[in-house]
């Protein structure tokens, strides 16, 4: 199962490009064919068709009158021979057999009908180069004046949709570009649409009616984190300090020391839990520093924290084997709390429902693989497992968020995700980073 950065579409002009010469090239297709099928048409039906109506008038007077003269016009030559005297004929004519067809003769390349009568051979000589010539005249000449003006209306139609769509593509990249925070600057960059016809201004108008919406939802957004913000870590910071406290004053039984450990361990997950989610609400990433982080030393610094964290419902976990295998060596520009907040969840997540088994963690090129080899996922699982507060059925432990938290924060960052699991078989995580710089 992997995720990646979608793709980007083709806008609307650049659909009408391909539109228009599509067309073209249809239309031009269609005209060579069509030319070239007229040409066929008129070779191998209507001159065959001519020539065997001049043989049969031919034979006709020849019937009539006796000898007659044979055919020698500009375009038509005729020759007669009997089949005991074909060597009379011209060298080129004697092999060839009653029919019709283009043959060479003397460099050129007339039709030729040749037709047998009374034991006769009669052959009628075709040149076309005058009819070509007004073919051209009269038929390519208007056609290529016809094609003019259809490309010249289809590029004027062209023109005229542009004029048409420009506003909507002008209009699609200053909402593209539009701060929603600032709606002084939305509702200047939007006036200048409304006076360009009903449609558009129409559509500007739904824009700042949704745009003054969810501007609002973020301001009430904004509020709860605030007030979030402080509610939560008041509470927490109170526990946390009473527990030091209490630590300082009593002396626990091994019992009582084990409960006060898992308490102080609750408390610090709500705390790192809080402060993720706190900053994932926030829109704004830009007020995180961002630093280039050597991955290799981050995960080499966490790995020996996460394992001593892991809560007591998985103590046996903390004598499992993590094998950090260094394939690569590269950095990221990110802020470190968030590839802080990355990592360990994916660690946390391969020890806790690893049920004990053993940890890999393998830095490749421009990646990072983390895997265990536990009960694994079946692919019904797989599909839910980035889902917010899943937890599988044989297990249920941990809040469901781990996974929900490192697929939004690849989603912002422009990481990859890519997970593969089978039952039995362990689970393997993998983030690439596309921007990573190899050392």
């Amino acid at each position: 199962m992997a995720y990646s950065l979608p793709k980007k579409r083709k806008g609307i002009q650049s659909r009408l490009i391909r539109v228009f010469a599509m067309q073209a090239t249809l239309v031009s297709v269609a005209t060579a064919l069509g030319v070239f099928a007229a040409y066929k048409i008129a070779e191998n039906v209507l001159v065959k068709e001519a020539l065997t109506s001049e043989a049969e008038h031919y034979f006709q007077l020849e019937q009539a009158y006796g000898e007659y003269p044979l055919p020698n016009t500009k375009n038509m030559r005729g020759y007669k021979a009997h089949l005991d005297k074909l060597d009379s004929l011209p060298a080129a004519l004697q092999p060839l057999p009653p029919g019709y067809g283009r043959q060479q003769i003397d460099g050129k390349s007339p039709l030729v009908l040749v037709t047998e009568r009374n034991g006769e051979r009669l052959y009628l000589l075709f040149k076309e180069e005058q009819v070509s010539k007004l073919a051209i005249f009269f038929g390519v000449a208007p056609l290529t004046l016809v094609l003019i003006l259809i490309y010249s209306a289809s590029w004027f139609t062209f023109r005229q949709s542009q004029r048409v769509i420009s506003p909507v593509v002008k209009l699609a990249k200053v909402v593209e570009a539009a701060n929603v925070t600032d709606s002084q600057h939305l509702d200047q960059a939007l006036k200048p649409f409304h006076e360009v016809d009903a449609d558009i201004d129409s559509l500007a108008t739904a824009i700042e009616h949704f745009t003054f919406r969810l501007q609002s939802f973020v301001e009430r957004e904004r509020t709860f984190t605030r007030d979030a913000s402080h509610e939560l870590r008041t509470p927490l910071a109170v526990l946390k300090g009473s527990l030091d406290v209490l630590d300082q004053m009593e002396t626990f039984t091994e019992k009582g020391a084990t409960v006060v450990m898992r308490m102080r361990q609750t408390i610090d997950d709500m705390v790192s839990l809080s402060e993720t989610l706190l900053m994932l609400a926030r829109e704004d990433d830009g007020k995180l520093d961002k630093v280039n982080i050597v991955i290799n030393d981050l995960i080499a610094t966490l790995v020996t924290g996460v394992v001593a964290s892991v809560s007591e419902g998985v103590q046996e976990t903390r004598s499992t084997a993590i094998d950090v295998v260094n394939e690569s060596r590269f950095e990221v520009l990110a802020p470190d709390k968030v590839l802080n907040i990355l990592f360990t969840n994916l660690l946390k997540n391969a020890l806790v429902h690893g049920a004990g088994a053993a940890v890999t963690i393998r830095i490749g090129a421009e990646s990072v693989t983390v895997q265990d080899e536990g009960p694994g996922m079946n692919s019904e699982m797989q599909k839910k497992v980035l889902q917010p507060f899943y937890r599988s059925a044989n297990d249920g432990k941990g809040h469901g968020l781990g996974l929900s938290i490192v697929d939004r924060l690849c989603q912002r960052f422009g990481w990859q995700l890519e997970i593969a699991s089978e039952p039995g078989k362990g689970t393997a995580i993998t983030v690439y980073f596309p921007r990573a710089r190899m050392l």
